[in-house]
């Protein structure tokens, strides 16, 4: 059995359809999105007097007039995983007066793509026998599980546990430890420890089981991320950024004593790669989706041996 893994796709169009397509190209049995898929920011395209459309997108204002420049505009604000939004100026100043306007329709525009998603999903997997696992995780809403649900080849492990070929399993959970920014599903980590634990409680034989854990454990080197000040700066050395552990000490604990076949993170874009707890593998295949790649983990299984490699891949 081969898995591909990757996480924090975050509204990436180009990320979604290299995903899809992993499958095919990696010749995987399962492929699995380990959670973050939906975006952070909205570009409006302000349509202007006299035919003209600006954005401000990447740090440049952008003008836009053909319905051909508008619509590959379209494309690469999707592709960097932000939503775009048609508006007049005036709109433009409506929402601008009341930060729940804009909370409103960033939530509108977040289910529109995410029901996107699961269309295209259908369309291409249905029929082809690959097993397809997407979890929402702390910076998606809740309501993308609801979405998830009604999609006929995706399956949610995300607070579940789900038989794999050859006796073997999968567990996920999408909620982390808390973070710098209010996450829909940050909690704190004796929380984080007991729903871990309820799911694990459900496992046949952890030894045969992934553990697809969306916060790495703390201090193992897949959860290194830019120290931040108290106005959410990063910190500079020298050498750069300076980098600190903010993984979970739930997931840590939850590697350590169920001791999984091997344990599969996210969560931190910067810290990819592929270590050991307690001789428990665990690995983190990061995240660029901004740049529209895709980074992720080629997992070989053998029905009898077990875990025969891990191996990171981008594409």
């Amino acid at each position: 059995m081969r898995i591909y893994f990757c996480s924090d796709i975050h509204a990436s169009r180009k990320c979604w359809k290299k995903f899809l397509a992993s499958a095919k190209y990696y010749g995987a049995d399962v492929i699995i999105v380990g959670g973050d898929i939906t975006g952070k920011f909205i570009v409006p395209i302000v349509q202007q007097p006299g035919g003209v459309s600006t954005a401000r997108f990447m740090g440049v204002t952008r003008r836009v007039e053909t319905a051909e420049e508008i619509a590959s505009l379209k494309v690469r604000i999707a592709d960097t995983g932000q939503y775009w939004a048609k508006m007049t100026p005036d709109e433009e100043a409506w929402y601008a007066e009341d930060q729940g306007r804009v909370d409103q329709l960033f939530h509108k525009l977040v289910m529109e793509r995410a029901e996107e998603w699961l269309a295209e999903a259908d369309a291409k997997l249905r029929g082809t026998g690959v097993r397809c696992f997407v979890s929402g995780a702390n910076d998606d809403f809740l309501e993308i599980d609801d979405a998830l649900r009604k999609s006929e080849v995706i399956e949610d492990p995300n607070g579940r546990v789900i038989d794999l070929d050859h006796g073997y399993q999968i567990m996920g959970m999408g909620y982390g430890n808390p973070t710098p920014w209010p996450c829909p599903r940050d909690i704190p980590e004796d929380q984080l420890a007991a729903r871990i634990d309820q799911v694990a409680a459900q496992v046949a034989d952890p030894g045969k089981t992934i553990f697809s854990l969306h916060v790495p454990p703390l201090g193992t080197g897949l959860d290194l991320a830019p120290r931040l000040d108290d106005e959410l700066r990063m910190v500079m050395t020298a050498g750069g950024p300076e980098m600190i552990p903010v993984g979970s000490t739930a997931t840590r604990d939850a590697i350590r004593t169920y001791r999984p076949l091997v344990g599969l993170h996210g969560h931190i874009h910067e810290s990819k790669g592929v270590k050991k707890l307690d001789d428990v593998p665990i690995a983190n295949p990061g995240s660029e989706y901004g740049e529209g790649i895709l980074d992720g983990l080629l997992i070989d299984i053998h029905p009898k041996k077990g875990l025969r490699g891990i191996q990171l891949v981008t594409g």
